[in-house]
């Protein structure tokens, strides 16, 4: 099998190096180059790639602006490159799947790329978008998560208020919105209706469940690293280990 990359970054001889590299791997080719983040946010749209190789820092633009315009859909695999240690570290810090620093030696690309393959492997990636939901969050001057939501139903709409909402579900084409004792079906995506909510009191514990921190009352463990969380209204979801490390530390710490 033949894994996808994009790779944007606006130094072509950096583009170069890693088009170099992965042309003498035989299980991942170059779909698309780009040197901005409007050609870049294209070369994604168009190639549907499956790692995407950004670079942080795009002209007086960022690398994250590429991020914010994808934010609501599926995302590849990201590794960031960058010629600045504290955003290694940054990025290393968000989850991304891995950094390169300028200048990197092959070794270092074959490492990555080792670890990248680990990642593809996984059938379930939607721990990705999660990761990109929580560090966009964190990006200074970011607008302020929804405070309500509209909600259609038959033949009404009504603003549904994000506080009364205690859990959220995939069901096929629609999401399962649990609020208040009622279930109301909304026609969207959980990672589309995620990235509307803030990340600081809505947690993504499952490729289809989003819950509410304060609505989680009991955590058991059960084998290799996962479990199961007890809801306040008695139900159950799995918690994978994968979406544990997306907890955040004071929840985390507890487990």
């Amino acid at each position: 099998m033949s894994y996808s990359i994009v790779i944007i970054d606006d130094e072509p001889p950096a583009r170069a190096k890693l088009v170099r590299f992965i042309a003498e791997l035989d299980d991942f080719r170059v779909a698309a180059e780009a040197g901005s983040v409007e050609d870049g946010i294209t070369a994604v749209k168009n190639a549907t790639p499956d790692v995407l190789y950004l670079d942080i820092q795009l002209g007086n633009r960022s690398g994250f602006d590429v991020l914010e315009a994808l934010h609501g859909t599926a995302v590849p695999l990201v590794v960031f490159t960058t010629a600045y240690s504290e955003y290694a570290v940054k990025a290393f810090e968000l989850q991304a799947l891995d950094y390169l620093l300028k200048p990197f030696d092959r070794d270092r690309f074959e490492r990555s790329i080792e670890r990248t393959r680990d990642a593809l492997k996984e059938l379930d990636h939607s721990d990705v978008e999660e990761r990109v939901r929580r560090l966009l969050a964190q990006i200074p001057g970011r607008p302020a998560a929804a405070n309500q939501i509209l909600v259609r139903e038959s033949d009404r709409a009504f603003f549904l208020p994000v506080d009364d909402i205690q859990r959220l579900s995939a069901a096929g084409n629609y999401i399962e919105v649990y609020a208040q004792g009622k279930i109301h079906l909304i026609r969207d995506t959980l990672t589309s209706f995620a990235a509307q909510l803030d990340t600081s009191e809505f947690l993504r514990v499952h490729r289809s469940h989003v819950v509410r921190v304060n609505f989680i009352a009991e955590m058991r463990p059960l084998f290799h690293g996962d479990y199961e969380l007890v809801l306040r209204d008695g139900q159950t979801l799995a918690l994978s280990r994968r979406y544990k490390a997306l907890l955040p530390a004071a929840i985390r710490d507890r487990l």
